[in-house]
């Protein structure tokens, strides 16, 4: 059963048997999310990261030009899938490129409609930190995700904005209501 948890040792194992299918993908839209993980455990400050994700869940200590985010684990009963991150507000800069909800999936669990399923758990948990609808992005090369969000369009409404375009990326943008109806 799929479900969301905050990052902790509790799940660390789970997160680094995944490490190594992360590792041999060649998935060219990055491991956002998860380097800095892989990071702090090659550098022994497992610790410090999870403070660190707290600390920017609770907008304390965040570095120039970040705002506050939470960060969640999708869960396969105990095995991770994958890791979703909310922003809790846009910049203009973010409003530009970047959006308001990241995911990252495991390759393992990649076309098996987990990205989905955890960006509807995350569209709840926005809700709940009273966002009424939020900024979806994605690159206009990731069909499979750009086929989800407007599946996520279609369900919740909101609407399709203008790509965004410049140094090198071209994304598509699309506001997701936090709410069916």
């Amino acid at each position: 059963m799929l479900r969301l948890v905050k990052p902790s040792q509790k799940y660390l194992d789970s997160f680094l048997r995944a490490t190594d299918e992360y590792k041999k993908d060649e998935n060219h839209f990055g491991r956002g999310g998860i380097d800095p993980l892989i990071k702090a455990v090659e550098e022994n400050k497992v610790d410090e990261y999870f403070k660190k994700e707290s600390d920017y869940e609770h907008e304390e200590n965040l570095p120039e030009g970040y705002v506050p985010g939470t960060k969640y684990w999708l869960l396969d009963d105990d095995e991770f899938v994958g890791v979703f991150s909310i922003r809790h507000r846009l910049t203009p800069k973010l409003e530009e490129i970047g959006g308001q909800i990241a995911v990252n999936i495991s390759p393992k669990y990649r076309g098996k409609y987990s990205s989905f399923i955890g960006i509807k758990m995350c569209l709840e948990q926005a809700h709940k930190l009273g966002l009424n609808r939020v900024l979806m992005t994605c690159d206009v090369n990731n069909t499979a995700s750009y086929r989800g969000i407007m599946g996520l369009l279609k369900m919740y409404g909101g609407e399709q904005i203008t790509d965004s375009r410049g140094d090198g990326y071209h994304q598509h943008r699309v506001w997701i209501n936090t709410t069916r109806g």
